[in-house]
């Protein structure tokens, strides 16, 4: 999947990301969020501002699942 972020902080950051229950920082099968291969947890991503610019279904019910938001995915 492909995020942007909309936060000062990051910089307008534009890139790939997926989501696993296979990272070490899964836990319990629960999935995580991971950008540039490291993990993300669900309030740093809502503090990034993220907006989802391309992803697939099965990604996004996973990403709903797991308690992450995107902005314009609510």
């Amino acid at each position: 999947m492909r995020l942007k972020s909309h936060s000062p902080l990051l910089e307008g950051w534009e890139g790939e990301a997926t989501i696993s229950t296979e990272h070490p920082s899964s836990s319990y099968g629960q999935a995580v969020l991971l950008i540039e291969g490291e993990p993300v947890g669900v309030l740093e991503a809502s503090l990034g501002q993220y907006e989802i610019i391309t992803a697939t279904g099965e990604e996004v019910e996973a990403l709903e699942r797991a308690g992450y938001s995107f902005l314009g995915n609510d």
